[in-house]
């Protein structure tokens, strides 16, 4: 199944930037003068058929998916209002916006139009190719009832010379039944698809970036999931959960054969949760399904890079961690804040946190190593600011947005080891599912079942013991648990926000499972407001290391001093003194606030799990129904 370069575009034509959504089948002018007789009966043309539903589908799994949450402070303030008042809009503007009926049912026809045609060829590997469209139409059935509940189910071609695939002319499924029929494309798809050999092998006429067996088996896991959880089932069904249970548990016991599971591998003085995002060989064992990106020939540049910092290249700083989120990580032995063997004091809330926190969130003041140039060693001294400051005398030393306004940044998935002049080179791949998510998935159902829920801990223990928790209790920190549901249920959820932080899943948990309550107690999403205290810096008496001058604030443009002067006397100060947290009490004080006091307070609805279906869709289909909790007669719901 090896792509002709000759008779077609180049594979590095459609893996794409998860950041953009063109479509690569459209623009090659070459496939419009070709008979479909031709098309269909030739591998290699139907081969490039099947590649453009890849871009479509990595862009639903991208970060994109995460803004709505406490991840995102700089966007999420008034996510959930505007989620709210903006569902009956014409373009149905809701959190999952992107996720339109237009988006997917056009890829749906599409892939009518490949199953009506492809069995025209007699070739080998039409197999492969067949499982793989399976599971495109599954993902785009899915991602339809995750966000509207049942759809209409469409198995032909309709319109074909109809470029607006809107014009369905059918009725919704009920939810149950687009469930049944995606479990069947799914049953499908793994009939199909080969399995990978190894973890991360590539097969012999199969490129590796394609979906193999594995994948569409957790899919098929995660999908019973849904069907079994909250916003479809207001009362639990234990059947439905069984059935996940035993999805996912043939997923794992499957994995599990072929010598899949957590990576552990230390690389240097860097932690496996930070290094699989480095060792893209190694990774392959844990990271199931991914994008990948390869330098010259694609970059993750554009994904990455508003999550860098601004003064080491960055764009936006969008994913700025909140207060919120800084909060639910758990302490050094895996315990609350409150129940830690450790002491918590709100004034260092950097210590003695889970190690992932450090992986995760940079506050100011926190170690963040980066390059200066790419013959240089990169400064081991250095430290991440982000904190305010006063204008004197026409200075404006430092910005009051840095940190996305909430004062933290995410430093997950970063390349640290590229300058800011060498950004076009980020070849990080994206993980979609990783062997970590398949246990978590695990622990969920194993705890939604009587008989199985003295198993949750021990899904949840190797992802604790790998992120580094001190096994104080025997348990990493999971000792004292009660053995209830919603005392496991918390702790899953809780450890499913920790463990997959900016990967993408956070919204969909929240809407999966109604976990707008969170939200609510906010109220809203809160920062650290760090302010420089200017006299103390001053009594320093701090040199320039490059011209020997002295720091004082109020002089910093007449002294012919930047703001990279400053912080980089104080990274050194830091990192060179033997009582770090002291100094950073005499120079720093630290205020939480709230993110953007111009945003409403956060109050998000529990009815409003679903979304609503998108006016214009009603206007063109009028025998596609509203949804009852937005004044329709169609109900979305299971039970």
């Amino acid at each position: 199944m090896k792509i002709n370069i000759k008779r077609y575009v180049v594979l590095s034509g459609i893996i794409i930037s998860l950041m953009s959504c063109s479509k690569v089948f459209d623009d090659i002018t070459q496939y419009k003068s070709l008979t479909p007789e031709v098309v269909w009966t030739d591998p290699d043309y139907t081969t490039q058929y099947v590649n453009k539903f890849y871009s479509t589908t990595w862009s639903d799994y991208s970060k994109n998916d995460a803004a709505a949450t406490e991840e995102y402070g700089i966007w999420q303030q008034n996510a959930w209002t505007a989620f709210n008042s903006d569902q009956m809009s014409v373009s149905g503007s809701g959190t999952q916006a992107a996720a339109s009926f237009s988006s997917c049912y056009t890829n749906i026809r599409d892939l009518n139009r490949f199953f009506e045609n492809v069995d025209k060829g007699s070739y080998s590997g039409k197999k492969y190719l067949k499982g793989q469209a399976f599971f495109f139409q599954a993902t785009q059935y899915f991602r339809l009832v995750k966000s509207f509940g049942g759809v209409p189910i469409i198995k032909e071609v309709i319109n074909a010379s109809n470029p607006d695939p809107l014009a369905l002319g059918r009725p919704r499924n009920s939810t149950l039944e687009c469930f049944d029929y995606i479990t069947q494309l799914l049953d499908s798809a793994i009939a199909d698809l080969p399995e990978p050999s190894a973890p991360g092998a590539a097969i012999a006429s199969y490129d590796a970036f394609r979906i193999t067996r594995p994948v569409a088996m957790i899919l098929k896991a995660e999908v019973l999931m849904w069907k079994a959880s909250p916003i479809f089932c207001t009362t639990p069904n234990q059947t439905y959960w069984q059935n996940a249970y035993d999805a996912v548990n043939a997923a794992k016991t499957w994995l599990d054969s072929k010598g899949y599971g957590l990576y552990t591998t230390w690389r240097g003085k860097t932690p496996p949760y930070t290094a699989m995002f480095y060792d893209k060989t190694g990774a392959k064992k844990e990271w199931i399904w991914q994008q990948e990106f390869l330098y010259p020939t694609t970059s993750s540049g554009g994904l990455y890079k508003g999550m860098r910092p601004s003064n080491q290249g960055g764009d936006a700083e969008a994913p700025s961690p909140t207060w919120n989120m800084v909060q639910r990580y758990p302490m050094a032995d895996g315990k609350d804040l409150l129940s830690s063997s450790f002491t918590y004091n709100v004034k260092t809330f950097w210590k003695n946190r889970d190690p992932r926190f450090y992986q995760t969130v940079a506050y100011n003041g926190s170690p963040y190593i980066f390059p200066t140039i790419a013959t240089a060693l990169p400064n081991p001294n250095r430290r991440e600011w982000t904190f305010t400051g006063s204008i004197v005398k026409g200075d404006k030393p430092f910005e009051l947005t840095r940190g996305g306004g909430f004062g933290f940044l995410n430093r997950k998935g970063i390349d640290t080891t590229l300058t800011s002049n060498t950004l076009e080179q980020i070849a990080t791949n994206w993980p979609f599912y990783r062997y970590a998510e398949v246990l978590l998935f695990m622990a969920e159902c194993a705890n939604e079942l009587d008989a199985h829920r003295a198993e949750v801990k021990n899904y949840l223990i190797p992802i604790r013991s790998r992120a580094g928790i001190t096994n104080v209790d025997g348990s990493y920190g999971l000792a004292s648990v009660l053995n209830t549901r919603d005392a496991w249920l918390k702790i899953i959820m809780n450890e499913r926000l920790i463990e997959l932080a900016y990967e993408g899943k956070r919204v969909w948990d929240i809407k999966r499972r109604v976990l707008f309550s969170d939200f609510r107690a906010y109220q809203n999403l809160l920062g650290v407001q760090s302010t420089i205290n200017v006299p103390a810096v001053d009594a320093l008496k701090l040199k320039v290391a490059r011209n020997n001058t002295v720091i004082v604030i109020s002089k910093l443009s007449s002294l012919g001093l930047s703001n990279d002067d400053v912080w980089k006397a104080l990274s050194d100060t830091m990192a060179t003194t033997a009582n770090s947290d002291n100094l950073y009490q005499q120079i720093m004080t630290d205020q939480i606030i709230i993110g953007d006091i111009s945003r409403k307070v956060l109050d998000p609805w529990d009815t409003n799990a679903l979304e609503a279906i998108p006016s214009n869709v009603l206007l063109t289909d009028p025998m596609v129904k509203q949804s009852k909790d937005y004044g329709g007669d169609f109900n979305p719901k299971i039970n």
